[in-house]
Parts: structure tokens; C-alpha cells; sequence
């Protein structure tokens, strides 16, 4: 087998190097047939995509049974620079263990390709985006590939019960819709401290599209050749460092051609994300949101105008999907002292942007705010707030944020306002989620917080009813209140 750039370690099993030549991967999959491709995106994931791949791997034999099916780990954490190959080793490593453990039959049907994307078209780009632009633009060259399943690299789920739903919807919606293209994106019980930006951002702009997600977004998705194909083409910047999940998802909610699912599959085992540092990341996130509203503007524009009711997709929960509630369980990665700082001392550095989208006198209502949060953190103790920017403000700011953009088209200035304003909402999120669970002052969160989490015995409910009602109810209000953009 012509394998271009990419090195056989044994039948099955190959590694890339730097400056993969478009096609080259591409070649590969066609000249093996593969149905069904599984991707991975990793960065500085060694400890992680070693058991994910094994679990894929074991799961494809009894999933996708009799079916071709290749695994493409594209990597990050190797780059021109910074010659660490540590993630590659460790794919590797474990995908030539899982293959040395299959029948010859079983083995003939699974593919396993590691590689670095820096490079790739002439981009040194440095993210996500970057990773999978490659599995996309590549699968064009595979004609035989149906359907592509994305997960994350920091997973610890067993890949085998995703798999499992992820072929029943395709061949549902095959036999179903056969003249439609499918897009699937995942629902689980992620901590509630965890990837506020998908339920705080994400989430309300999708019913800009007339269709709510009410996970917001996930990098766990699954779609159709078809829907593959409209991710082909020139990428911004924010889209290949951050954006790339927001983006697809936008693409396939302006698609009439599409549909979309939302299949709930437990809880998302991986590393927390703690994103309420203010770092670079929500910018480039939101930046690329905002991006794909201007893309779709006249579409945006019409849904803002009609009266028509919120759509939804179509909906997998536990009892149609198999996989029963799991708790998220604890974590250690709030701390409210470094919460209430991030705000405080953050502050002046987003002034300029907040008075620019929002004018002089939110400016000075959310100073007065700040003023408040310092007061406390001198004070050291007492009862527990952020900025007050609960589920309404918080609504009514993001859709100010929308109509600058519209207006203006400087999505610069309203992804820096919103960056820090969409971390105020998150903590009043987390607030009033902590005070549900009975920690109300400062000292009662200092004293729970490296083992935070609901009870056991009361977290399903939780999650389903304060968590998940909770984004979906932010979603709502922000669609009724829609037409405050065009004002």
C-alpha cells in the first residue's frame, strides 16, 4: 500500500511526519477502503489517548462489524519548534497493542494512522481547527467513507457506547431520511463548573439559526459525507485555533439539507476545563461564533423577524440511547478566592471594549459591580457573589452584543466585551448552583471546593433539572427577546 508521507510501523498501523502532503492521508484511507472514520484531535494528550484508542479500537469490532473503519489521531504537541512526539508514541504504542490482539479478520478491517497536521496546506496554525480541517479535507479523497465520528482526545469514556448510538442514528436516519445529510452532536452531564461557554454562548446564538442545541456545542460529534463536505474551504484564524466546533455546528444548523440530532451519552469523563481564567481561548470561541452570525446574516436576520417557535433536534435521551445517567462527581478546580481575583483585577483591562459595545452607563453599573466584588474579597468573608448577572442580564447583554456586531461588524470589540462578561455570567451560574447545593458564603464554598459536586443521591436531578433546565432556560430567553437586535 502507497502510503506517501506516512510510515508503516506494521500492517495496519501507520505514523505521519511533519508537512503531511495534502492527499497523502486521503490516499491512504481510499486505497483501504474506509466506511466509517473515527478522528482525534490530541494536545499533550499522552495519558489519555492511549486508553481511548484501545477502547475505539475493541469497540469497532463489535460495532462495526464487518465494516472498514480508520482511526486518524492528529496531533498537536509535535511541531517544528517543539519536537515532542510524546502523544504520537503513546497512540502508537497502544494502537499496536490493540491490533496485535484481533483476529486476522478483525484486524483487516481497523486502520490506525498517528500524525502530526503542522503544515498541512501550507498552514503552521496552532489548534483544534487546524487537526480537523485535515481529517475533512482529506476525506474527500476517500470516496467510500460514510460517516465521521470526532471525539476529543482527553477522553476516558469507553468509546464502545458511543460507537453503539452513533451507528444506530446513522442507520436510523439512513433508512428514515436517506436523502438527507446528518450532523449528531452529544448531550451528556458535564460538571457544572465545567464548559460554561458552551451553555452560555454557544447554546442562545444557535436559536439565531431557528434551532436550539441546548448543550450549546460538543467536540464529540458524528456526521454524513455530506456534511463533511461543507467544512471544506478557507478557515479564519479563530476557527482553526478555537472555533472549529462552533463553526461546524453553525454549518449544519443553516443547512435545510441537514438533520440534526442530539443524542445524550452519560457524562463527559475527561479533564475539566477551568474557564474562568479570562485567558485568550473564550475570545477566539466567541470570535468565531460571532463570525459564523455575519456568515449567515440574512439567515439570522429572518429568524429574528418571524414569529416562528424555537425548533429542536432530534432528541436521543437515556432511555433511547442505553447509556444511563453518570454522575460528573467531584472536582477540585474551583476556587472561589482565584474566582472573585479573575474578575476584580481583570477588570480595567475590559473597560474600553464594554463601554464601546454597551455605552457609558452599563460601563458604570458594572464598575459599581466590580467595586462591590472588591469589597468582599478585602472582607474576606461572607455571603458569596460575583457581578449579578443572572439568566435575564445576562440574555439581554449577549443580545446587545449581537446587534453591535450586526450593526458595526467589529466582532474584535465584542468578543473582547464579551470575554470578560461571559465569565461574570458563568460564576453567577456557579453561585447559584452552589447555593442550590447549600454553600452560600464564602468560607462554606472554601470549605466544600476540592471535593465539589452534588450528592450522589441527589445529583441526576440536579444535573437534569438545575443544570441542563437552567442552560435550556437561558437559551429560551434569549430567543424571546430576539427582536432587541434589530433595535
Amino acid at each position: 500500500m502507497m502510503a506517501g508521507l506516512f510510515s508503516e510501523i506494521l500492517p495496519g498501523l501507520y505514523r505521519g511526519a511533519l508537512d503531511p502532503a495534502p492527499r497523502s492521508l486521503g490516499e491512504l484511507l481510499r486505497q483501504f477502503s474506509a466506511e466509517v472514520v473515527i478522528g482525534h484531535p490530541t494536545f499533550r494528550n499522552e495519558r489519555t489517548i492511549g486508553p481511548l484508542l484501545k477502547s475505539g479500537i475493541a469497540g469497532v469490532v463489535k460495532n462495526f462489524s464487518g465494516r472498514k473503519v480508520a482511526f486518524v489521531v492528529v496531533d498537536g504537541t509535535l511541531m517544528s519548534d517543539r519536537p515532542d512526539d510524546s502523544t504520537l508514541l503513546a497512540a502508537l504504542k497502544a494502537a499496536e497493542e490493540a491490533l496485535l490482539q484481533l483476529s486476522q479478520g478483525e484486524g483487516e478491517n481497523v486502520l490506525v494512522v498517528a500524525t502530526p497536521y503542522e503544515g498541512y496546506g501550507g498552514e503552521r496554525i496552532p489548534g483544534k481547527g487546524s487537526a480537523l480541517k485535515l481529517i475533512f479535507d482529506e476525506l474527500e479523497f476517500c470516496p467510500t467513507a460514510r460517516l465521521l465520528i470526532l471525539a476529543d482526545g482527553d477522553l476516558r469514556n469507553d468509546m464502545a457506547q458511543w460507537q453503539a448510538v452513533y451507528r444506530r442514528v446513522e442507520q436510523e436516519h439512513r433508512a428514515q431520511h436517506p436523502e438527507r445529510e446528518f450532523f449528531v452532536t452529544a448531550k451528556y452531564a458535564r460538571h457544572f463548573v465545567d464548559a460554561s461557554l458552551t451553555r452560555f454562548i454557544v447554546g442562545p446564538l444557535t436559536t439565531l439559526l431557528g434551532t436550539c442545541v441546548p448543550g450549546g456545542i460538543s467536540g464529540d460529534i458524528a456526521l454524513s459525507a455530506g456534511a463533511v463536505a461543507k467544512e471544506r474551504g478557507v478557515w479564519s484564524e479563530a476557527r482553526r485555533k478555537y472555533g472549529t466546533d462552533i463553526s461546524t455546528t453553525f454549518d449544519n444548523l443553516a443547512d435545510p439539507r441537514t438533520t440534526l440530532y442530539e443524542v445524550y451519552l452519560g457524562a463527559k469523563l475527561h479533564d475539566i476545563t477551568d474557564e474562568a481564567k479570562l485567558s485568550v481561548m473564550p475570545a477566539e470561541v466567541i470570535g468565531a461564533a460571532l463570525e459564523r452570525i455575519l456568515h449567515y446574516e440574512e439567515r439570522v436576520r429572518q429568524v429574528i423577524e418571524d414569529e416562528q417557535p424555537l425548533r429542536y433536534p432530534v432528541m436521543w435521551g437515556p432511555d433511547k440511547t442505553g447509556i444511563a445517567f453518570i454522575d460528573p462527581g467531584v472536582t477540585n478546580v474551583f476556587n472561589v478566592d482565584t474566582k472573585m481575583r479573575a474578575l476584580s483585577q481583570r477588570w480595567s483591562s475590559f473597560e474600553a471594549p464594554i463601554e464601546a459595545v454597551y455605552g457609558a452607563e452599563e460601563k458604570a453599573r458594572l464598575r459599581a459591580e466590580v467595586e462591590e466584588l472588591r469589597r468582599l474579597q478585602q472582607a474576606g468573608e461572607g455571603r458569596l457573589r460575583f457581578l449579578d448577572i443572572g439568566t435575564r442580564r445576562w440574555a439581554s447583554l449577549l443580545g446587545r452584543a449581537v446587534a453591535y456586531v450586526l450593526r458595526t461588524r467589529d466582532i474584535e470589540t465584542a468578543q473582547r466585551a464579551l470575554n470578560y462578561l461571559y465569565t461574570a455570567a458563568f460564576l453567577e451560574f456557579c453561585r447559584e448552583r452552589l447555593k442550590d447545593l447549600g454553600l452560600e458564603t464564602i468560607s462554606q464554598v472554601r470549605a466544600a471546593q476540592q471535593r465539589l459536586g452534588a450528592p450522589p443521591e441527589q445529583a441526576e436531578a440536579f444535573y437534569r433539572e438545575r443544570v441542563d433546565g437552567a442552560a435550556r432556560a437561558l437559551a429560551e430567553c434569549f430567543y424571546a427577546s430576539r427582536r432587541i437586535l434589530l433595535e
